[in-house]
């Protein structure tokens, strides 16, 4: 029993490390070339966790070469534009200047049921509205719409903006990030004073707790 225990922790392990060193892409982004890929790891890790009769390194080595393998085609597909579209294929315009391409939409075998529901979900009713439509190699639907369906901006409306970076998270769950504290050129003195004044005597008290780029201090707390 330990055995299976051990033996199915260090396959764990060596899989997540395997779709790590392999890089970052969500589920929803991945191509059908990245897909086989990953039931393929899938599907190698699996069987030894249910044979003991097979050694770890016989188990490890075949997910060692796909990974070895998908590496080297993502190296070639960033050199080479034809084996790029070959592999990962290319995005599909199904709109272009509001009117549906009927074959484009033949050659992708996309009906018009599918682009009806990616265009709600992109809270686009009505298709008179669209100007372009990009069926991505993921399978996502880029829109861009007609110009003047854009939401209005400030640009538009010739009204200046503040800059507006991103926060900075300083209290995750009750536990300083002190790194954060340190890109922001703060320290923990400060922090706690400001939680002082708040009210906060402990810093678990703090569930989530961050800092935008005008200085301002959110602050959860658990009790809420």
């Amino acid at each position: 029993m330990l055995q299976i225990v051990i033996r199915t922790l260090l396959i764990y392990f060596i899989v997540l490390i395997v779709l790590r060193i392999m890089g970052k892409r969500e589920i929803g982004q991945l191509s059908s070339f990245d897909l086989v890929v990953a039931i393929i790891i899938a599907e190698t890790a699996a069987i030894p966790m249910e044979n003991k009769a097979i050694p770890i390194l016989e188990a490890v080595l075949p997910m060692l070469v796909v990974m070895a393998a998908q590496i080297t085609m993502s190296y070639i597909c960033l050199k080479y534009d034809l084996i790029r579209d070959l592999v990962y294929g290319r995005p599909t315009t199904l709109i272009k200047n509001g009117k549906i391409l009927e074959q484009e939409m033949l050659k992708a075998r996309y009906n018009i049921e599918d682009l009806l529901t990616q265009l709600r979900e992109k809270n686009i009713f009505n298709i008179a509205d669209v100007e372009f439509a990009v069926l991505e190699s993921s399978g996502k639907l880029s829109v861009l719409p007609k110009s003047q369906k854009h939401p209005v901006t400030a640009e538009d409306m010739g009204i200046p903006t503040k800059y507006e970076g991103l926060c900075l998270p300083l209290i995750i769950d009750g536990r300083i990030q002190k790194e954060n504290l340190t890109k922001a050129d703060l320290d923990e003195n400060w922090l706690r004073e400001e939680l002082r004044r708040e009210g906060v005597t402990d810093v678990r008290q703090i569930f989530f707790a961050s800092l935008d780029t005008q200085g301002n201090l959110y602050i959860d707390r658990r009790s809420d």
